[in-house]
């Protein structure tokens, strides 16, 4: 059984987080959360691919940093994407 992990931003919104193996089926085309399990939070585009060092790569403009993928605690997409 997988287990949930609900998390509230600064700005109120509340999310639940996706686990680091779904990575590889995220969006590259829309802009994500990601949280780390040191309570780090980085938003950015990602094309869900690890590397051979371990890192994703995250993306914001033409600029982009690796992190590692086994301190991922989970990720969303920054807004649902549902109209209301």
């Amino acid at each position: 059984m997988e287990t949930k992990i609900t998390v509230t931003f600064t700005d109120g919104s509340r999310r639940v987080l996706k686990s680091p193996e779904k990575l590889e089926k995220i969006d590259e085309n829309r802009e994500a959360c990601f949280v780390m399990d040191n309570g780090q939070v980085y938003y950015g585009y990602c094309d869900g691919k690890v590397d051979e060092e371990g890192d994703f790569c995250l993306m914001r403009s033409i600029h982009g940093i690796g992190l590692p993928f086994n301190r991922l605690l989970g990720w969303c997409y920054k807004s649902s994407g549902r109209k209301k």
